[in-house]
This record gives C-alpha cells, sequence and structure tokens, in this order.
C-alpha cells in the first residue's frame, strides 16, 4: 500500500532569515485582531499592514499570531522588507522612521489626524 504524501510548505517566518536580509521601512496597521482560538492569549493577534505609503499603490503584508499587546489598527510600525524581495515583509514593531521621505511624512500625517479623528468621534 503506498500513501501519497504532499509537501505542504510552510509559511516562513522572519526567523528563517537572516536579520541583514532584511531593511526598515515606514508602514501602519491595517487591522489587528485577536487571533480566533480561545485558548490564545488575548495579546496574540492576526495582523495586516500597509508599506511603501510612498507609493500609488502601497504593499500589504500579514502575519498571524503575534505577541503584540501594543499593536492596534492605525498604528505606525516599522516593517522589516527582504533586499532580494519587497513582497517578503515582516512587523518589526510600533514607531515612525526618523528618515522619512516628503510623501512618507505626508501620507502618515493625513493618516495620524484621520486616526484622531475616529478617536474622539468613538468617544462621543
Amino acid at each position: 500500500m503506498s500513501f501519497g504524501l504532499s509537501s505542504c510548505e510552510s509559511e516562513k517566518r522572519y526567523s528563517d532569515y537572516n536579520e541583514s536580509d532584511f531593511y526598515e521601512v515606514q508602514g501602519f496597521i491595517e487591522s489587528a485582531i485577536s487571533t480566533s482560538d480561545p485558548f490564545d492569549s488575548p495579546t496574540e493577534k492576526n495582523i495586516r499592514f500597509k508599506y511603501f505609503l510612498d507609493r500609488d499603490n502601497p504593499k500589504s503584508g500579514m502575519e498571524n499570531d503575534l505577541e503584540m499587546f501594543e499593536a492596534k489598527t492605525g498604528f505606525p510600525v516599522i516593517v522589516l522588507v527582504h533586499k532580494d524581495d519587497e513582497n517578503i515583509s515582516f512587523y518589526g514593531r510600533v514607531g515612525i522612521l526618523e528618515n522619512l521621505n516628503s510623501k512618507e511624512k505626508e501620507f502618515l500625517s493625513g493618516h495620524i489626524k484621520n486616526q484622531m479623528e475616529l478617536m474622539e468621534k468613538s468617544n462621543f
């Protein structure tokens, strides 16, 4: 009896690469939702983020099952992008890079203003 085995390539994680394979770009969290597993910690989240904010069509990335208390939808984040393939990206940390170009500054300024307005509306 022969069993057919198919190799299931699991999604690579940041730890599967060398740190030197990446550079940092500015992004923001598009969504941060708790995982669907009721046994997971409430700080374990699935996040979607946008990066390359100075482009007409920013790139999107996602990571699942991240242990991150501070991540909330709309927060600015630093995204780690692979040097050879900009479609390979990982959440780096919450924050704003010091070396933003003018388009990124303009985008983030508008984005943060919109997020603050949404927060004000939800408090009333």
